[in-house]
């Protein structure tokens, strides 16, 4: 399941422009994602992806805004 969500949370981040972040998941489905974003609306889409994820129980969201 960890690959799996793994998998799908890359694949639509990249889908949507967010290449640059990192994502981390256990088989509990927690993923931690970081890396860094341009400004604060991106570092919002990319929690929202992730939310929306399958199988993706909690976040650590360690993205930052570029300032």
């Amino acid at each position: 399941m960890k690959d799996s969500i793994e998998s799908r949370l890359r694949a639509s981040l990249q889908r949507l422009g967010f290449s640059e972040i990192e994502v981390a998941s256990d088989e509990n489905g927690h993923v931690q994602l970081s890396g860094t974003v341009t400004n604060a609306s991106d570092r919002t889409s990319v929690l929202t992806i992730a939310r929306t994820t399958p199988g993706v129980k909690r976040i650590a969201n360690q993205v930052n805004v570029l300032s």
